[in-house]
């Protein structure tokens, strides 16, 4: 008489696989984070990625929660610190060079003071109202907080702002700036981004750019000091109306449109010390008024145009 097969074999064969690909899914796919710790109110919070995002949100309680996933590659999750202050870091293996994303989620006090740093990690807040500094090489940053001071840079990611600051520093190479709610100091630079700002209040402004336009929608303190200053971009100031401020615009091959006509125009020429003809070789325009505030506004661009449009 043949003996029946035994089916206990084959369910422990099959179980066995199949818990071996969930464990492959769940390397894949990285490991889930679930972390609190205490966190005052006005604590100093330093968060780290490599490759992924930091987000950052607030909530009512004294402490930090941190959810989302960390890559595969991921050696390990480093936090420390204590209530006062308290640092997050995401550890990679020596010599590691590519790694999946991590993803880190916060829920923090409104009023902590936040530095993000990231590789290619994109970085975004909302709610804040403490002090943020963020920079990140490749990743995008994206803050929509009620902070005073915010200094946000990215090499080739976009940066913007929106925020009722007094002290605001926004850099970037290649990627593009937006700045909304600013006022009191603002700074912005840009490679070959474009730069876009929203301001209200502004004592100073200093922007600058290589061959990326600048806008600018403004109102301006009587004492105001405005620098602005472009190679190839097109310089576009909207303003209430022409500020009675020193003004000094120049351009050399681009051109001035003004919506307010009250400006005087003065044009220099200048020649090559090898140039035997009569041609000109360069125009440098110039544009000034005298203003009884005491404040000055300098608008310069080598071969853009320098546009002033009425609010």
């Amino acid at each position: 008489m043949n003996k029946p097969f035994s089916t206990i074999p084959f369910f422990t064969i099959a179980f066995s696989g199949l818990a071996l690909l969930a464990a492959n899914a769940w390397a894949a796919e990285g490991r889930p984070i679930n972390e609190t710790r205490p966190l005052k109110a006005d604590a100093r919070l330093s968060v780290s990625n490599v490759s992924g995002s930091i987000e950052v949100e607030t909530w009512g309680k004294n402490e930090m929660q941190l959810t989302g996933t960390l890559a595969p590659e991921v050696e390990r999750l480093v936090i420390e610190g204590d209530a006062d202050s308290l640092t997050i870091e995401v550890k990679l293996p020596k010599r590691s060079r590519r790694t999946g994303d991590t993803i880190l989620k916060l829920k923090v006090p409104a009023g902590i003071a936040l530095q993000a740093e990231g590789v290619s990690a994109d970085i975004k807040a909302r709610g804040l109202k403490g002090p943020i500094e963020a920079s990140s090489v490749s990743g995008d940053i994206t803050l929509d907080v009620a902070s005073e001071r915010v200094e946000a840079e990215s090499v080739s990611g976009d940066v913007a702002v929106t925020a009722p600051t007094t002290e605001v520093r926004v850099e970037t190479v290649s990627g593009d700036v937006t700045l909304r709610g600013g006022k009191g100091e603002v700074r912005s630079e840009s490679v070959s981004g474009r730069v876009k700002v929203d301001a209200r209040e502004v004592r100073r402004l200093d922007a600058e750019s290589v061959s990326g336009d600048l806008s600018f929608d403004l109102q301006l303190a009587r004492d105001a000091e405005v620098s602005v200053e472009t190679l190839s971009g097109e310089v576009l100031m909207v303003l209430p109306s022409l500020p009675d401020l020193d003004l000094d615009f120049e351009t050399f091959s681009g051109d001035l449109e003004s919506a307010f006509g009250e400006l005087v125009s003065e044009t220099h020429s200048r020649k090559h010390h090898d140039d035997e003809d009569d041609d000109d070789d360069e125009r440098s325009k110039h544009y000034r008024r005298h203003g009884s505030g005491r404040g000055h506004m300098h608008l310069q661009s080598f071969s853009g145009d320098i546009i002033l449009k009425k609010k």
